[in-house]
């Protein structure tokens, strides 16, 4: 009997470990007047296998998101594919940072 409840312990720990996301959040910059900030979010979808990149603006005064999101996903083959998707990303975005008038 404890053998059996020892394998399924392992095996439910092998599967929460097996559909972990990793992700970190940093700032890209804010509007002169502190209004605008811009926020990445980036890491690794372990069930698709794939580096993501989400870069939004928030309006920090009214506490809300604004503008036009932009997201980017590359397969995860290699680790250099995420500071590729992070610089697609920031150029993708770049149309909205300036409208903003958000400087890193």
């Amino acid at each position: 009997m404890k053998n059996i409840i020892l394998f399924i312990t392992l095996l439910a720990f092998t599967h929460i470990t097996k559909a972990s996301e990793h992700q970190m959040i940093d700032t890209l910059g804010a509007s002169p007047k502190g209004q605008y900030v811009a926020v990445e979010e980036y890491g690794y979808k372990a069930q698709n296998h794939t580096y993501y990149v989400r870069i939004k603006i928030m309006n920090v005064w009214k506490k809300e998101y604004v503008g036009k999101s932009v997201e980017v996903e590359l397969p995860a083959h290699r680790p250099v594919f995420l500071s590729k998707a992070r610089d697609r990303a920031r150029v993708l975005a770049l149309e909205e940072l300036n409208r903003f008038q958000i400087r890193g």
